[in-house]
């Protein structure tokens, strides 16, 4: 038999390699868009980071600058308060004594205070006062104790409107300049509480 009667087995055409797809041409927009995105992004952050730490110094530079400059300003407070105080207690001490000066009746208050705290005075009784109130304090006296028996002493120091009292046993210190001893003294604890409380 010839080949022309033999059946054949069909066999599939050889496969032809396919030629590569042609490939897409980048998006260079995209790329480009992608690649801006991610440099701001890490500049952002790095430039935030930097802008903070350097806000932080600023921050600490400042609170030290102003604390130095607050430093003298705290003693200038300090010195100005003492010297206002001062001055507040020179005026006050030049009213009280021009008050006294002009008042006719202050001296007879204080001698009858006075005169009161030594309780039951019984025997001789020492007035010293400044001559400017002895004649109104004997005046006094002699219109309201005249039995007590009371040697009125002169003396020039002591500022008017004040005097100092005495018995054998007892003493009042009744001055003028005792007085404002203590008002100087209160002022000036509440100056320091005030400067203590400030500090």
């Amino acid at each position: 038999m010839s080949d022309a009667g033999r059946p054949r087995s069909w066999q599939p055409p050889p496969l032809r390699e396919a030629a590569p797809a042609a490939a897409a041409p980048p998006d260079t927009a995209a790329i480009a868009e992608r690649a801006r995105a991610e440099g701001y992004a890490a500049g952002h952050a790095e430039g935030l980071a930097a802008g903070r730490a350097k806000a932080e110094g600023t921050a600490r530079e400042l609170a030290a600058l102003l604390e130095n400059m607050a430093t003298p300003f705290r003693q200038q407070e300090s010195g100005l308060l003492r010297e206002l105080s001062e001055l507040v207690v020179q005026v006050a001490t030049a009213v009280v004594q021009r008050e006294l000066e002009t008042s006719s009746g202050a001296i007879e208050a204080v001698l009858a205070e006075a005169l009161e705290l030594l309780e039951a005075v019984e025997g001789p009784v020492d007035v010293h006062l400044h001559p400017a109130d002895a004649a109104l304090v004997r005046e006094w006296l002699a219109d309201n104790l005249p039995k007590l028996a009371v040697t009125v002493h002169t003396d020039a120091a002591l500022l008017r409107g004040g005097c100092r009292v005495a018995t054998a046993e007892s003493y009042v210190d009744a001055s003028t300049e005792r007085r404002l001893d203590e008002v100087v003294r209160a002022l000036r604890e509440s100056r320091g509480a005030v400067g203590g409380a400030e500090s």
